[in-house]
């Protein structure tokens, strides 16, 4: 029966995603995830595809959580098959920006690769510009800004615009510094 609801699932997330980019159909987009189950709150608004990692074997979809007020932009990829992916609320996501929990390691004297599984967390009002990769593990502070085409390797702090290639603070946002 499992496998049969999970299908259920992903035809109602690639429905969600077969519905064009339009203002007004962002919010019925929205109604379809959290309809398929993912954790998303009803004011959050997702303005095209959302690439989700899909397996008819584990529930991926509860792995997920997207809070209230948030901004994601079109072909978002969100990998969250054995590791939670958590966005807070009154985010923004700009386009084509990939959230991954799985990576690979190699050991080259035994001759083997193997997989590896972190959680993501994007803590509250923090900005994601366009094409930016956030790799496993990786956890971004409240109030932060990350720059467009970063690849977010390490945990970034509050308060703070992080950018480049891997990602380091660029400055601190002293109008959120407690």
């Amino acid at each position: 029966m499992r496998p049969a609801f999970e299908m259920l699932k992903y035809l109602l997330v690639c429905v969600a995603n077969a519905i064009p980019r339009f203002h007004a159909l962002d919010y019925i987009r929205v109604f379809l995830y959290r309809l398929a189950g993912l954790s998303i709150d009803r004011e959050t608004r997702i303005s095209g595809p959302l690439i989700l990692e899909f397996s008819f074997r584990r529930p991926t979809l509860r792995q997920i959580a997207i809070g209230r007020d948030c901004f994601i932009g079109y072909h978002c990829r969100i990998s969250a098959s054995k590791a939670q992916v958590f966005i807070g609320n009154r985010c923004n996501i700009g386009p084509n920006v990939s959230i991954d929990t799985a990576g690979h390691w190699f050991n080259h004297e035994l001759n083997k690769r193997n997989s590896y599984h972190k959680p993501v967390t994007i803590s509250d009002n923090v900005w994601i510009g366009a094409g930016c990769k956030i790799l496993p593990g990786v956890s971004i502070g409240e109030n932060s800004v990350i720059g467009a085409g970063s690849v977010v390797a390490k945990d970034i702090e509050s308060n703070v615009l992080a950018a480049g290639v891997p990602a380091k603070r660029i400055k601190v946002l002293e109008e959120f510094a407690v």
